[in-house]
């Protein structure tokens, strides 16, 4: 490779690295299912570009169908949790509705 060709390398294996690093930290914080879902899925997408800067650092194309495979069972993952999520009660909705109806029950009328 050219020493340009080995920067840019370089600088986006740093990128990849870095945006891991702040997917995880979104993935542990929160603060609800939808945020750490999504940012499962940036992690699976992240991951792909991983595969891409991998096979273009190696010289292996065999990594760019791995990197089609993650992106498609990715993509299918992504419409599985949406679904779930979908059909599931909210539960913050479900007590902040609960403490409503205590409410008005204490209050005279």
């Amino acid at each position: 490779m050219s020493g340009l060709v080995g920067t840019a390398g370089a600088l986006t294996a740093a990128l990849v690295v870095a945006a891991v690093a702040l997917t995880v930290a979104r993935m542990l914080r929160g603060p609800g299912t939808a945020d750490r879902a999504v940012a499962l899925d940036l992690l699976g997408m992240i991951a792909v570009s991983g595969c891409a800067l991998l096979a273009l650092g190696i010289g292996n194309i065999a990594l760019l169908d791995i990197g089609l495979g993650l992106g498609l069972v990715g993509f299918i993952s992504a419409i599985a949790v949406a679904g779930l999520m979908a059909r599931a009660p909210q539960r913050e909705v479900r007590e902040r509705d609960a403490e409503r109806v205590a409410r008005e029950e204490d209050t005279p009328r």
